[in-house]
């Protein structure tokens, strides 16, 4: 029995550094963040910081890896794929993204300078872009397939699903640069990806999936 508290101690308190962490992130500058000042927000010694965590490289890896998981178990391709209608499902997809992001908002923030500063975030974050550019480009042969989407035929899906990828992961790098990430920032990336990329290759079926939401 006291092995099973024990235990629960363990998680709740690393829980409770990575919820402090993330609030001191999104509401500050990172790298003025230091495992110190989350202790101290946390509630807990650095002593008792670092039993769970090596450094702040090892805070931000686990909350973003947090984030992959929460992301994954949306299951939110797979859920276009089996939809009677995807367009509707994608523009839902995008409202629990939206919500998901804000939550982690200084990943999309500062992926650059963390991807520069810490090369196992870099590797994490370099290896879930990967395979969410193959979900896209999956997902457009799908979409395609189905009648849905219309290109030319010299399209090059593979950097359409690049450019899918960039708008929506590296939108907030642009916005932070005129003011701070926010919840329009991020509805206003979701706009522009739908604009700009989905709605102008809408066939007459994918227009008529659109008048039905």
């Amino acid at each position: 029995m006291l092995k099973l508290n024990m235990k629960k101690i363990k998680i709740d308190t690393k829980t409770k550094i990575c919820e402090s962490a993330k609030k001191l992130f999104n509401e500050q500058e990172t790298l003025s963040i230091t495992t110190n000042h989350i202790a101290k927000e946390a509630g807990i010694s650095p002593g008792n910081l670092y039993y769970h965590f090596k450094n702040k490289e090892d805070i931000i890896l686990y909350i973003y890896q947090n984030l992959s998981k929460e992301f994954e178990s949306l299951n939110s391709f797979e859920a276009i794929l089996l939809s009677k209608n995807p367009i509707q499902t994608m523009n839902e997809n995008f409202e629990y993204y939206g919500k998901m992001f804000y939550e982690y908002r200084f990943l999309l923030r500062d992926a650059m300078v963390l991807m520069a500063l810490y090369p196992s975030f870099k590797e994490a974050f370099k290896k879930n872009q990967d395979k969410r550019i193959n979900q896209i480009e999956l997902l457009l042969q799908f979409l395609i397939k189905e009648n849905i989407l219309k290109f030319s035929q010299e399209q090059n899906l593979k950097r359409r699903a690049k450019l899918h990828w960039f708008i929506t992961s590296y939108w907030q790098v642009f916005a932070s640069s005129s003011g701070e990430v926010s919840k329009e920032s991020i509805k206003e990336a979701k706009e522009i990806f739908f604009e700009f990329m989905i709605y102008p290759f809408l066939s007459e079926k994918g227009e008529k999936m659109l008048k039905e939401f």
